[in-house]
C-alpha cells in the first residue's frame, strides 16, 4: 500500500503529525506533503477572518502543497490521497488527482467541526463533492456534512498516539515545571474561566497552561496560577502525569462531545476529570476508567474528593490507561479500521 498524506506536520505533539506516525506504520510507503507555516501570515490571518465573516474569499497556501501534490502525484501511483484538514487543497488539485490516479481514494480527515464556517474555507467547500470519504470525529455533524456534498462520510472516535502518548517518567523538576492540584492545558473559553474560577475561589489550587484570554484571571485569587505560555511536546505529554487531576474540557464552540485530550490524558497515564456526555460514557467506564461532571458544584465536589482520595485517584488512571490499550483507541488501530472500511 502507497499513501500520499497530506496536512501540517510540524510540531511533536501535533495530531495531524502523529497520525501520519500511525499510517507509516500501516502503509509500505507513505509519502509526505508538509502544509506547516512557520508563523501565519498577516494575509492568511485577514482572508480567513474576511471567510468566517461570509466573504467569499479563499485563504492563501502556506508551502506551495497544491504544486508538491500534483508534483508526487505526476511520478507515483497510490492507492490513497490522504489529507488532514485541506483547507488550501484547490478543487483543481482534487481533480486532478481523480482524473490521473481514479484507482486511489481521496480522503478528508479532521478533528474539526467542519460543519461550521470557522473550521471551513473556500476551497474547501467546493471541493467537498470530490472526495470519496469524509472522516469527522463529530457524530452530530455527519447529516450536515451529506447536505454540504459529501459523498460518504466516516464517523470515526478521537485517538491518541500510543509513540508519543504514554505515561512519562516523572521527576521533581517536572512535578515543578509542570504540576498541579488541578490542572488543564488548552485555549481559554468563557465556560471554562467559569468553573477554573469556581473552583479556585472554592479553595482548588489550580494551574492553567494556554493563551487567549486566561490573562483576565490572573489575580483573580491565591490558587490560582495562569502561565503566559501552553505547553508542547513532552512537557504537554508529561503534564498529564504531573496534574494530580487533569480537567478535559469540551470546546462549546465546535459543540464538542469528545476532543482529543479524551485519549490523550488517560493514555498518558493522567486521572482525567471531564465533561459528562454520553459519548465519554461509553469511551471510559464513569467512576472505573475516569471521572465526569454536569455542572460546577458536581466539579467541585469530585476534585475535593479525588484530591484526598490518592489511592482511588490513581487506580482510576491506571484503568484508564488500560481502556485506552485494550478498546484500540491508539492512532494505528484506529486509522487502519478506517483504511479497512475503504
Amino acid at each position: 500500500m502507497r499513501i500520499l498524506s497530506v496536512g501540517q506536520m510540524s510540531g511533536q505533539s501535533n495530531t495531524c503529525r502523529l497520525r501520519n506516525e500511525a499510517l507509516k506504520r500501516i502503509a509500505d510507503t507513505v509519502d509526505v506533503v508538509n502544509t506547516s507555516a512557520i508563523t501565519t501570515s498577516y494575509m492568511y490571518r485577514i482572508r480567513n477572518r474576511l471567510f468566517v465573516e461570509g466573504f467569499p474569499v479563499s485563504i492563501p497556501e502556506r508551502q506551495d502543497e497544491n504544486r508538491k501534490i500534483l508534483d508526487y502525484i505526476s511520478r507515483n501511483k497510490y492507492d490513497i490521497v490522504w489529507i488532514d484538514k485541506g483547507l488550501t487543497i484547490k478543487p483543481s488539485t482534487l481533480v486532478r488527482i481523480k482524473k490521473e490516479q481514479p484507482q486511489a481514494k481521496l480522503i478528508s480527515y479532521s478533528p474539526d467541526n467542519m460543519a461550521e464556517r470557522h473550521c471551513q474555507s473556500k476551497q474547501y467547500l467546493e471541493g467537498i463533492d470530490i472526495y470519496d470519504a469524509h472522516i469527522t470525529t463529530k457524530s452530530y455533524i455527519i447529516d450536515d456534512l451529506y447536505k454540504l456534498g459529501c459523498k460518504k462520510v466516516i464517523f470515526s472516535n478521537q485517538s491518541y498516539e500510543d509513540s508519543f502518548h504514554f505515561p512519562r517518567e516523572i521527576t521533581d523538576d517536572d512535578i515543578k515545571r509542570l504540576g498541579a492540584d488541578v490542572g488543564f492545558v488548552g485555549a481559554w473559553e468563557k465556560e471554562r474561566m467559569e468553573s477554573i474560577l469556581f473552583l479556585s475561589r472554592n479553595g482548588i489550587r489550580v494551574r492553567i497552561f494556554g493563551f487567549g484570554g486566561w490573562e483576565q484571571c490572573k489575580n483573580d485569587n491565591p490558587n490560582l496560577v495562569i502561565e503566559d505560555h501552553g505547553l508542547f511536546d513532552e512537557d504537554y505529554a508529561k503534564s498529564f502525569k504531573c496534574f494530580k487531576i487533569c480537567l478535559c474540557f469540551l470546546r462549546k464552540k465546535n459543540k464538542d462531545v469528545q476532543t482529543s485530550r479524551t485519549m490523550e490524558i488517560p493514555a498518558c497515564g493522567g486521572f482525567m476529570l471531564g465533561e459528562r456526555t454520553g459519548e465519554h460514557r461509553s469511551l471510559f467506564e464513569e467512576g472505573i476508567e475516569a471521572e465526569f461532571f454536569s455542572d460546577n458544584e458536581e466539579l467541585l465536589k469530585k476534585s475535593r474528593f479525588y484530591l484526598e482520595h490518592e489511592k482511588e485517584r490513581l487506580e482510576i488512571a491506571r484503568r484508564g490507561y488500560e481502556r485506552c490499550k485494550k478498546s484500540g483507541y491508539s492512532n494505528y488501530e484506529t486509522l487502519k479500521s478506517i483504511i479497512e472500511q475503504l
